[in-house]
């Protein structure tokens, strides 16, 4: 729909829900629209074309989590940490991997012959949180030029829009809306983020030159965890720092 209306943009981000549908990536392809997004551990790829198409396990499509352990495209790389700024409790380090892989493409997919990969290759990333132990792999079909740092920009950022929704749920009240359609989807977004934009401005005019710490600021930190102070709104670029 924005590609009609004339509106490009520089990625689209997206969770698993939509990442692990191969044909959400060929869609994108014939588009010309670089993606970004998470896929299950259980989502399947090849780290270089099968030698034959078999149903036999040695030439079927490898899980991303088997991929990162076995494959010497991963194993052969050593980790490479980033720091992921402006989170709830502050920066957070991640250490990545990445690579180029290839989908199965289940459009010429045959119980006969078994699954037949992608003739062109995709960005697997995977993330890994020493801190946490989180894991999380992501897929994209930006060109192999297009540098890690700017798809780490781009899969990050998506956390900023989901804790932007998150806060206009909690701190607007439309927590409790229920959408059905685009339509009332893009109303229900439009709503909270001018809800969002006066609650920033009335934040910032009321708090005058005290400090978001000041007794008197209205500061909500001991009220629940992870809240946010509402004029912290992250931009979606620039949240890598430079290790990778």
């Amino acid at each position: 729909m924005a590609d009609r209306e004339g509106i490009r943009f520089g990625f689209i981000v997206a969770d698993e829900d939509y990442g692990k549908v191969p044909q959400f990536w060929f869609d994108l392809d014939e588009m010309g629209q670089w993606a970004v997004a998470e896929v299950p551990k259980n989502f399947l790829c090849w780290p270089k074309p099968p030698a034959y198409r078999s149903q036999r396990s040695e030439y079927a499509a490898k899980r991303v989590d088997n991929v990162v352990r076995h494959s010497p495209l991963f194993y052969r790389q050593s980790w490479k940490t980033v720091r992921i700024k402006e989170t709830t409790r502050g920066p957070c380090r991640w250490q990545v991997k990445a690579g180029q892989v290839h989908l199965v493409d289940p459009r010429h997919t045959s119980a006969r012959e078994g699954s037949r990969p992608t003739d062109r290759t995709y960005w697997l990333i995977v993330a890994h949180n020493p801190g946490t132990g989180e894991i999380k792999y992501f897929v994209s079909n930006a060109p192999t030029h297009v540098s890690l740092k700017r798809l780490l920009e781009a899969a990050f950022g998506r956390w900023h829009v989901e804790k932007w929704f998150e806060r206009s749920k909690q701190e607007t009240g439309f927590g409790s809306f229920e959408v059905r359609t685009y339509r009332s989807l893009i109303r229900h977004w439009l709503a909270c983020r001018i809800a969002m934009y006066f609650l920033v401005t009335e934040t910032r005019r009321l708090r005058g030159e005290k400090s978001p710490d000041h007794f008197g600021a209205g500061s909500r930190r001991g009220q629940y965890p992870g809240v946010e102070y509402l004029e912290t709104l992250a931009p979606l670029v620039g949240l890598v720092e430079a290790t990778v």
